[in-house]
């Protein structure tokens, strides 16, 4: 397999940092920090490219908070200059690492998406000629549990660019303790050093995709899994043979552990089509899609929640519109026609004693 060379200078060259400036402030900017950048772009930028040549670069500090979505996930964020510098990266390197990819991994790849991971799941459910089973992994805590020097590995194997593995190094390696222990459910216990991803980098969700393309490569051309489906760290398998399904399972459980140094979480399993298979937020059949019912319970709850913020003046409609209208894209995606004419049904803003607002 080939290994890339003389990558390095292209990611200083500074039409690609200004590239990658006018990526990373996208839907950003009129945040403070943007406006400061840009207020003195291109020395800021000649700063940044200073950096990457004399190699003094060094990644900047790290802001930390928590999401629900539903699950508690704590999320990492970099200033804005440690932003440009990540799509100066990513500019170059993805499309690169993408090529190695297979066909049927579609988590943050152009021309992928849930969406289409979730129909392709269906065109294997349809594609089986007797009952369908499904094995499903989910790997316990993926972005915490990276390891460092297995990544590195990785990237060496594919990277003879010295300068570009110090950089590389300098982002994965930083000062910051990213690792969480996988049953550490409230992130209370001590950091880990040597593994883990910031969940909120760019350059993480590059990486990510990376580490388990080597399992993708496992699965389809050493176990032979043809029916094989990855969204992001969601392995989905289908066979009509529940027995094989057993034996990969232990093959994939083994090769995560002792070549990725990963566990599966108790999500893991083997069901019957009958049940439908719960992926990506939907519930496939090989004859229909439909909106997971805690997806569609979260929907209908922040339609209600808008709704009164609307009417107590705290939101424009606008805002309102712009949910409504996500919500019914995601349903284009399944088989939705009663939730969606019983959500439209619900839809009325009113505002200032009960004007209503259309």
């Amino acid at each position: 397999m080939k290994r890339y060379n003389n990558i390095y200078s292209k990611i200083y060259d500074f039409e690609n940092l200004y590239l990658a400036y006018l990526e990373a402030r996208k839907g950003k900017r009129y945040r403070h920090d943007v406006m400061r950048f840009t207020a003195n772009l291109e020395e800021n930028l000649i700063t940044i490219q200073n950096e990457l040549i004399y190699k003094t670069y060094k990644v900047g500090r790290y802001n930390e908070f928590f999401v629900h979505d539903p699950k508690k996930r704590l999320i990492m964020s970099l200033p804005f200059r440690d932003r440009v510098v990540q799509w100066a990266i990513y500019r170059q390197l993805n499309p690169l690492f993408d090529k190695r990819y297979i066909s049927t991994s579609y988590g943050c790849r152009n021309g992928g998406g849930a969406h289409r991971a979730v129909k392709k799941l269906k065109e294997y459910l349809r594609a089986q000629p007797g009952m369908a089973y499904v094995l499903k992994m989910d790997v316990s805590k993926y972005f915490y549990r990276i390891n460092h020097d297995i990544l590195m590995g990785i990237l060496r194997s594919m990277i003879k660019d010295e300068d570009l593995l110090w950089l590389l190094g300098t982002i994965i390696n930083s000062d910051h303790d990213f690792g969480i222990e996988v049953d550490d459910w409230d992130y209370t216990g001590e950091r880990l050093s040597n593994v883990g991803m910031p969940i909120g980098n760019l350059s993480s969700q590059m990486f990510a995709n990376l580490y388990l393309n080597e399992a993708d490569h496992f699965a389809k051309q050493v176990l032979g899994c043809k029916h094989y489906i990855r969204y992001m760290d969601d392995i989905v398998i289908v066979d009509t043979d529940k027995k094989r399904l057993r034996e990969v399972l232990k093959k994939m459980d083994d090769f995560l552990t002792f070549h990725l140094a990963l566990k599966l979480n108790n999500k893991t399993c083997i069901r019957t089509e009958t049940q439908g298979v719960d992926f990506c937020g939907y519930r496939v059949w090989r004859t229909h899609i439909r909106l997971r019912k805690k997806s569609a319970l979260k929907m209908k709850k922040h339609i209600k929640f808008l709704q009164r913020e609307f009417s107590r003046g705290r939101i424009k409609a606008d805002r309102f519109r712009n949910s409504l209208m996500s919500y019914l894209g995601m349903m284009s995606h399944c088989d939705s026609f009663s939730l969606k004419n019983k959500l439209m049904q619900n839809v009325l803003l009113t505002k200032g004693g009960g004007k209503h607002e259309k």
